[in-house]
């Protein structure tokens, strides 16, 4: 289905909305003062060696050292090697690195190290036997996944593909024999970048509200796809977007944590250090037996967990405790329509199955932090126990809604917290003042006529 990425910048804030047809299908947040790392490639130097977690420490050139699950490897301490992170660090829990690096192209998946040939699950078996048997021979001692992007194109320029990024493997390994400290060599795309990447087949329309990341992508889609170039789109003032796809409403549907479902019951969503916890709970019964309605409420929830955890970026060990269904059939039956449910963004979900308790076990590549944590921040009234909307996030929102008002005399009401940061907005808006109001909630604000 045809996509359009809207792309909003502020000062401090970069959200990028994934739309598919009248529904936002992702949401993604970059913070401009942060440092890009996962899946950026870094020269590492092994500090010290954990037997005890099967590792090592691997300072990479940040503040504190990533860690490197072992396999068939071994490493000395001063050792220097090339590595990708996986997982940046969050919290007390520090980077994870591999040494698996891949680089990723339009057409294929690259795995200098790799030793298998893989396919994208959307491609039907014929398809997958015929592109494997063509990249098969051009390969020495290197992996591949074959993108379902790669069907329907000329294997001539599956194999250009193929060589640059080969050029670009012998390129990092150049880079950092050349380096003398640990550092990046590197660095992975912003996020706004990744979904082009990701999503380019489907997408008819790339909107930004920003010159210069308008910019970056003209300079990526020059080399990347020339044609998506007429689609790329700036736009001044994004109000019409924002209303047309109710991106607020998109925004504030992220912090719920009981989300409904039409047929009455509902998801609870806990996101916590270790995992996330779903609970599904049910409905007015409407079925013969407690096993129907189980299995009818089970059903629908599946879609909207689904939804919900690409929609928030969850990743990480996901707990899903279902309503208790006895059927081993029925249990089947929701592990197979939850696999299905996830279609292209299959790739690094595992869905392990329920366990004595009922309780379905599912992890799914955990990059980062969800899109919920970037967007929030301990709450300064209750002791840090709940979460409000991040200054950065906050900030965005009003920003977007007063460039609709520029140049008439507003007066901005907020919460006394957010007065000084709203004052600083407003340097740029000369005609606009604001005022503190206890009235206001700190995750609110009102725009009216001074």
């Amino acid at each position: 289905m045809a996509k359009r990425l809207l792309v909003l910048s502020s000062e401090d804030l970069i959200l990028s909305f994934l739309i598919q047809g009248d529904d936002v299908y992702r949401i993604c947040a970059e913070e401009k003062s942060s440092k890009r790392l996962t899946d950026s490639i870094f020269k590492g130097r092994v500090k010290r060696l954990a037997r005890g977690m099967d590792g090592v420490f691997v300072d990479v050139g940040l503040d504190r050292d990533a860690f490197l699950p072992l396999k068939d490897e071994s490493y000395r301490i001063g050792e220097s090697l090339v590595v990708q992170m996986v997982r940046e660090p969050e919290g007390e829990k520090g980077a994870k690195l591999t040494t698996n690096i891949k680089l990723v192209g339009k057409y294929l998946i690259y795995f200098p190290k790799g030793k298998e040939i893989k396919c994208s699950s959307k491609v039907n078996w014929e398809d997958r036997e015929r592109l494997c048997s063509l990249i098969e021979g051009e390969l020495k001692d290197e992996g591949v996944i074959l993108r379902s992007s790669a069907v329907n194109v000329e294997v001539g320029l599956i194999k250009e593909e193929l060589q640059r990024l080969r050029n670009t493997w012998h390129w990092i390994q150049k880079r950092a024999k050349s380096l003398k400290k640990p550092q990046v060599i590197l660095e992975e795309y912003p996020v706004y970048i990744r979904l082009i990447r990701d999503h380019w087949q489907d997408i008819e329309e790339i909107v930004s509200d920003d010159p210069l990341i308008w910019n970056s992508v003209a300079s990526f889609l020059e080399d990347f796809e020339p044609r998506l170039l007429r689609k790329n789109i700036y736009i001044k003032d994004p109000a019409t977007y924002i209303q047309n796809y109710r991106l607020h409403d998109a925004l504030r549907s992220v912090f719920n944590k009981v989300v409904w479902l039409r047929g009455g019951g509902y998801i609870v969503i806990e996101e916590t250090e270790a995992f996330t916890v779903i609970d599904v709970n049910s409905g007015d019964p409407t079925g013969s037996c407690h096993e129907e309605n189980a299995l009818r409420t089970n059903m629908e929830a599946v879609g909207e967990i689904v939804r919900q955890i690409l929609l928030r970026d969850i990743g990480g060990i996901i707990l899903i405790d279902f309503i208790d269904m006895k059927k081993q059939e029925n249990k089947n039956l929701i592990i197979n329509t939850m696999q299905s449910a996830f279609g292209e963004e299959a790739c690094g979900v595992t869905i392990y199955g329920f366990t004595k308790l009922g309780i379905l076990e599912m992890s799914r590549r955990k990059t980062g932090r969800s899109i919920t944590k970037i967007l929030s921040e301990p709450c300064p009234t209750c002791s840090g126990r709940g979460l409000i909307k991040s200054s950065s996030l906050f900030l965005l929102e009003l920003d977007k809604e007063l460039a609709s008002y520029a140049y008439r005399s507003i007066e901005v009401k907020v919460h006394p917290l957010r007065h000084e940061r709203v004052r600083r907005l407003l340097q740029k808006y000369p005609f606009m003042r604001v005022k503190e109001s206890q009235e206001m909630g700190i995750n609110q604000y009102h725009v009216g006529h001074a």
